[in-house]
């Protein structure tokens, strides 16, 4: 069985997505502008996704995603095959 959750990342602001792609100086400003273009149209979906981090701090961001990856390793779904064997040890003693 495969279970899958979503996580969007957002940028803190338009401004700052425009001042990140901007310091990078890897694009050219057309390059940017239609990256930015395309960032609004993802950012629309944002409700099609399981989690939203807002990535105004790099740590905390980091710091979520990292709570949110050992939340979903904890699901029942995800345990219920290897643990199944355990429980019924534990019911039995």
């Amino acid at each position: 069985v495969l279970f899958r959750s979503s996580v969007f990342i957002l940028p803190p602001s338009m401004q700052e997505l425009r001042h990140r792609l901007e310091r990078r100086a890897e694009d050219a400003r057309e390059v940017i502008e239609r990256r930015l273009e395309n960032a609004r149209k993802e950012i629309a979906r944002w409700k099609e996704y399981d989690y939203i981090i807002i990535n105004d701090d790099l740590q905390r961001s980091f710091d979520d995603l990292i709570s949110i990856l050992r939340s979903e390793r904890q699901r029942r779904p995800r345990q219920e095959r290897g643990i199944e064997k355990f429980v019924m040890q534990l019911l039995n003693e």
